[in-house]
């Protein structure tokens, strides 16, 4: 029996019987980008320079160097916006062809500029809401083993850090993140909850270290946060009250620092010092200081390479050593981050750093202005933390510095530009069109 063209079978379709492409590999990227981040705040978090740590460390540089390759289309362009970053790295490579040692300038230079990738590759894969968490979670394994293992020094908690201003720095972000992700509402709710635990015990560890700044920087935290969650945020309801806001808080600058520095002649410096329990040396800084001045107008141009001073060799180095009452050499710093740099590449590395911490500020405060949500304010607050620390520590000066890497994280995040809608639109009726159903005439309309 014949069978017409009609009632045969329609031919299968291209491609009917392929076989199914499996499934890529890189749909699980948003749980290894996470996992990598937290690993990496994990390792710089506890202090540790045991082969298994430095190992583990230089294994999830590995995965992040491969993952800025393997997403090449989300990290090139977050790479380009961080180009500052590699300035540092580029003159530790450079200052190889003088530096005592040639193998650690480059290696120096190479970590340095891993430092920087970390902070690229977060910032690029991973939105606000995770860094913070990540952050917090790491720092909260900080804060539980430095209450195991308290170690007192001169009455000073120190931790599992071995000194104070460790202890202290990392309690900062633990509380900052903690506090944040507190007033988020948008925040995972078992996070939410652990906040009113980890959050006053980071306040209590970092009074226990009687570090006087960042108390300070705990108590303008704490203010800045509430403004900017029950104040500035829910102004932006009523037109033009953010700027009310801000001009009325320059009117009040302005006259509390006429009264306090025209009329009664306030010394703030002296009253600053008082506070925080320093002397005019501030612990000695300003006698190291000097020296790097000095060093550096020695070396102008060049400074005396990476790694080039803090040396057993060099006589200098050992000679402030000592003024600090150490009876054999160990490793130090010039507890500035631009005098670091400054003695080790000359002036062109201590004015490189200046412009970093700048460029640093600026992008921060700008993501800030284009979405002023409570994240973004974090990132700003420790933001202003590194540079407050850069100018007594060397954060912007260390490879695979914890601060550092949060500190570029902040300043390579993009978020587009939300405008704000101040009011909603009253609704107009529609115009009705002549001949239209409805329409009536003026003189009917007057009838």
């Amino acid at each position: 029996m014949n069978t017409s063209a009609t009632d045969a079978a329609p031919p299968p379709a291209a491609g009917m019987y392929a076989p199914r492409r499996p499934a890529s590999l890189l749909r699980y990227a948003r749980y290894t980008d996470p996992a990598i981040l937290l690993s990496w705040v994990l390792l710089t978090t506890v202090p540790s320079d045991g082969p298994i740590w430095a190992a583990a460390r230089y294994m999830v540089v590995a995965s992040v160097a491969g993952c800025l390759i393997l997403f090449y289309r989300h990290t090139l362009p977050a790479y380009l916006r961080g180009w500052p970053t590699l300035i540092l790295p580029v003159l530790c490579i450079v200052s190889a062809l003088w530096a005592p040692s040639a193998g650690e300038a480059f290696r120096k230079g190479l970590q340095l500029g891993l430092t920087g990738a970390v902070a690229i590759y977060a910032a690029s894969r991973l939105s606000a809401r995770q860094i913070i968490a990540i952050y917090y979670l790491g720092e909260t394994l900080g804060a539980v083993l430095s209450v195991i293992h308290p170690n007192v020094d001169d009455g000073n908690w120190t931790g599992v850090f071995g000194q104070k201003n460790f202890l202290a720095v990392h309690m900062f972000i633990l509380y900052a993140t903690g506090f944040v992700i507190m007033l988020d509402r948008g925040a995972n709710r078992w996070l939410r909850w652990s906040t009113a635990c980890f959050v006053p015990l980071a306040a209590t560890l970092i009074i226990l270290t009687h570090s006087a700044t960042t108390l300070l920087l705990v108590i303008g935290a704490t203010g800045a946060f509430l403004v900017h969650a029950f104040l500035w945020q829910p102004a932006i309801r009523v037109k033009h009250l953010r700027s009310f806001i801000v001009m009325a808080l320059l009117a009040i600058g302005a006259v509390a620092c006429l009264i306090l520095f025209g009329l009664f002649q306030f010394d703030a410096v002296d009253s600053l010092l008082d506070a925080l329990g320093k002397d005019s040396t501030l612990t000695g800084r300003t006698f190291i200081w000097d020296w790097g001045h000095r060093i550096m107008h020695e070396h102008p141009l060049t400074g005396v390479g990476a790694n080039g001073f803090w040396r057993p060799e060099v006589g200098v180095a050992s000679q402030i050593t000592t003024y600090f009452f150490y009876e054999e050499y160990v490793k130090f710093s010039f507890h500035n981050s631009y005098l670091e740099n400054g003695v080790q590449f000359g002036y062109p590395g201590y004015y490189a750093t200046y412009f970093l911490a700048a460029w640093g500020l600026w992008n921060t405060f700008r993501t800030w202005m284009k979405n002023q949500t409570l994240l973004n304010a974090a990132f700003l607050v420790l933001c202003v933390m590194v540079l407050i620390r850069s100018n007594a520590e060397t954060d912007l000066a260390a490879e695979f510095g914890g601060t550092a890497v949060l500190f570029f994280i902040g300043a390579t995040r993009k978020e587009k530009l939300h405008k704000p809608i101040y009011y909603a639109p009253t609704p107009q009726p529609a115009a009705i069109t002549p001949g239209a159903p409805g329409w009536r005439a003026p003189e009917q309309q007057q009838q």
